[in-house]
């Protein structure tokens, strides 16, 4: 499961801010934390008993959360053009992934190839307006 993304806005200097998007695949880190024999976790002794011993367990698992999910998060620009498509797609994808398991292959297969060929042709319908948008309005000599 990947998150639902997060504004990070860039300088606040007056220059144009850079809107980026973090995304975090949850799967990862949680995989990732499942694992045992980390060094991190290792540093925490069994028996707990002073304070100090409970501030620096909660530290060092603080610190190793953190850096697993620092791992596993990536920004992607926040003008992503998959937010460009228009509502018809959204919902044919939304129909698609509404239909995850095994026993809904056929339907979800022909979801995929109906969402797929809706993209496609707004793809090239988009082209073809940039081509026309671009396209000398004059004859050059």
């Amino acid at each position: 499961m990947i998150s639902h993304p997060t504004i990070v806005q860039g300088p606040p200097d007056g220059e144009r801010p850079n809107l980026t998007l973090k995304i975090t695949d949850w799967k990862r880190v949680s995989t990732a934390l499942e694992k045992i024999d980390t060094p991190p976790l290792n540093s925490i002794p069994d028996g707990i008993s002073t304070t100090d011993e409970i501030d620096s367990a909660i530290g060092a698992l603080t610190s190793h959360v953190r850096t697993v999910v620092r791992r596993c998060e990536w920004e992607v620009p926040a003008s992503s053009n998959r937010r460009k498509f228009p509502p018809d797609i959204f919902e044919l994808i939304r129909a698609k992934n509404a239909y995850p398991t095994p026993d809904h292959r056929s339907i979800t297969r022909a979801l995929q190839c109906e969402v797929k060929a809706r993209v496609q042709e707004f793809r090239n319908k988009s082209w073809s307006d940039l081509m026309e948008e671009i396209r000398p309005t004059h004859k050059a000599f």
